[in-house]
C-alpha cells in the first residue's frame, strides 16, 4: 500500500488545488478585468485620438493651411501641437476645440480629405472619433 492513494486521499488533493485555483482566480480576477471597465483618461483618449488619424483609407491628406499633407505628418503635427499646448487642454473636447480644429497660425479650419475626394473637418472628424471612443464602439469605421 506504500504509494496507493484511498478515495478520501484523491479528493483531499483535488480539493486541495481547486482551493488554490480559486484563490489565484479572485486574486486575477481584478487584472483581468481591468482594461474592460477602465475608463480612459483625458489624456488616453486625446493620444487615442490624434493615432486615429492612421486608421482612415490610404491615400487620406490632412489638409492644413491649404496644403496637403500625409496621415504621417498629420500626426506627428498634432502630437507636437499637442504637447506645446498640453498645459492648458484638459479634455479631450478642448483638444478638438483649440488644438485639433485649426491653424493656430491663420484659424483656418483643417480638414481630412478621403482618397474618393469627399472631405469633413477635422473637428467634425475627432469629433465623431470621440464619440466612438466613448461610447465603446469597436474600430473606427
Amino acid at each position: 500500500m506504500g504509494g496507493e492513494m484511498n478515495g478520501f486521499d484523491s479528493f483531499r488533493k483535488i480539493a486541495h488545488h481547486a482551493g488554490w485555483l480559486l484563490f489565484l482566480l479572485f486574486l486575477f480576477a481584478p487584472a483581468l478585468t481591468y482594461g474592460k471597465n477602465h475608463a480612459m483618461s483625458e489624456e488616453e483618449k486625446i493620444t487615442a485620438l490624434i493615432e486615429s488619424v492612421r486608421d482612415t483609407p490610404e491615400g487620406t491628406q490632412f489638409i492644413r493651411n491649404g496644403k496637403a499633407h500625409s496621415v504621417a505628418d498629420a500626426v506627428s503635427h498634432l502630437h507636437h501641437k499637442y504637447s506645446k499646448a498640453k498645459p492648458s487642454i484638459k479634455t479631450a473636447e478642448d483638444f478638438i476645440k483649440h488644438i485639433a480644429s485649426r491653424s493656430s497660425i491663420s484659424g483656418e479650419a483643417y480638414l481630412i480629405r478621403y482618397p474618393d475626394g469627399t472631405a469633413i473637418t477635422a473637428e467634425a472628424f475627432f469629433t465623431e472619433r470621440l464619440r466612438k471612443l466613448t461610447t465603446k464602439n469597436v474600430g473606427w469605421r
